[in-house]
């Protein structure tokens, strides 16, 4: 693998291990500079300090795998939100994007895992079709003034096309199992949770 191939997995568990942490202590520490600069020093730690001569980030890559780029765009949203106070996309554009992770995931995954005999996995390889449902759905946000959703659907195919992963298939570039866990939970199980909290009031 490629120094440029590497760049991208190693930002995916720098991320995810930022989001972890930030998740962990937010609740701890209320002070948002004592939060980051923990946060900091807890990812120092877990990039680079090893356990059993794996760092915690090389541990994650190796039960989880390299993220999608739309992990990536989830995950930054995440700590540019907790940490800084500061939205990079939208709210009405994520939560366009985990809608879309969550309805393409739940289809995509039973079929590729075997489910039927079509194998939208194969798609990937030569991803004409994909591409070009990217590029209506990009062109679609940017008639609604959703710019920075229309940029975003197209970041994964600009990743494939610059091979920044080790992946040839367009799907490891939009999706991953962390991600879908993610969007489902924040689609589905909070709606949920929080209508109970109102009906059951403490």
């Amino acid at each position: 693998m490629s120094l440029l191939q590497n760049a991208l997995p190693f930002t995916g568990q720098l991320l995810l291990v930022a989001v972890l942490l930030t998740l962990l202590t937010g609740r701890l520490v209320k002070n948002s500079r004592q939060h980051l600069f923990i946060v900091a020093v807890l990812l120092l730690a877990g990039l680079f300090l090893p356990v059993y001569g794996l760092s915690f980030a090389q541990w994650l890559r190796s039960v989880v795998g390299d993220l999608s780029v739309f992990s990536l765009v989830i995950f930054a949203n995440i700590l540019a939100q907790r940490l800084f106070a500061h939205q990079l996309l939208a709210q009405a554009s994520r939560n366009n994007l985990l809608r879309g992770i969550a309805l393409t995931g739940v289809v995509f995954y039973p079929l590729a895992l075997g489910v039927s005999a079509f194998d939208p996995y194969r798609l990937g390889y030569s991803p004409l079709l994909l591409a070009a449902l990217l590029c209506v759905a990009s062109v679609i946000a940017w008639l609604r003034a959703e710019r920075g959703f229309a940029i975003v659907l197209l970041l994964p195919l600009i990743a494939f096309n610059l091979q920044l992963l080790e992946s040839t298939n367009l799907w490891n570039y939009l999706l991953d199992p962390v991600v879908l866990v993610y969007a489902l939970v924040q689609i589905l199980l909070l709606p949920i949770l929080a209508r109970s909290k109102v009906v059951h009031p403490k």
